[in-house]
């Protein structure tokens, strides 16, 4: 079965390397800041217009996990805050781009991980602090969610894989898992 074998190519990478960061990383406090202390999120979204995104050295990360013997690196693309690290190509202007960081560090991780041999995984969230389409709308969000992967998926090249974490938020609701899945295969079939 097909599956498995993605199961087993996984296993043989055997180690790798997981960042996090985002525009909490200028708290030094851990990416769930805005939640355990209770952060009002007109407050925290303040952060973006300081994010400069000094501490961000892809090529560095890439170097150390090369040295370490690790195979890849997950980095979170965006975090339960809603903050990207990408251009999200119109759906949110709550990204790097938009930031006094101006650039897209997604790009700058794929380009130095692929630069050093190493497999990029893209963490991204299923649940959002700042879309209030996750509390409100939710068929509108997951479809916010959807094209945010899309935008992963077609504009990076091949990727490792994808990390998502937050169902466990919502876990009566239908996260229509089988279109996000089909997007993700259509773009990135294996």
């Amino acid at each position: 079965m097909i599956v498995k074998q993605y199961i087993k190519d996984f296993e043989a990478l055997e180690f790798g390397m997981f960042v996090h960061f985002g525009i909490y990383s200028q708290l030094g406090r851990g990416e769930w800041i805005q939640h355990q202390a209770k952060i009002p999120v007109p407050e925290y979204e303040k952060l973006a217009t300081t994010f400069t995104a000094s501490g961000f050295d892809a090529r560095k990360w890439a170097e150390i996990a090369k040295a370490a013997g690790a195979k890849y690196i997950t980095l979170t693309t965006r975090h339960h805050d809603g903050f990207s690290l990408y251009d999200t190509c119109g759906l949110s202007d709550f990204d790097a781009p938009h930031s006094p960081a101006g650039r897209d560090l997604i790009r700058e991780f794929v380009d130095a991980c692929n630069k050093h041999g190493i497999i990029p995984f893209f963490y991204h969230t299923t649940l959002d602090w700042y879309n209030p389409d996750f509390n409100n709308d939710f068929d509108t969000y997951l479809e916010y969610l959807r094209k945010s992967v899309e935008v992963l998926c077609k504009n990076y090249g091949k990727i490792g894989g994808l990390w998502f974490d937050g169902n466990w938020s919502r876990t009566g609701d239908d996260w229509e898992e089988d279109a996000l899945y089909s997007l993700i295969r259509k773009y990135q079939p294996e």
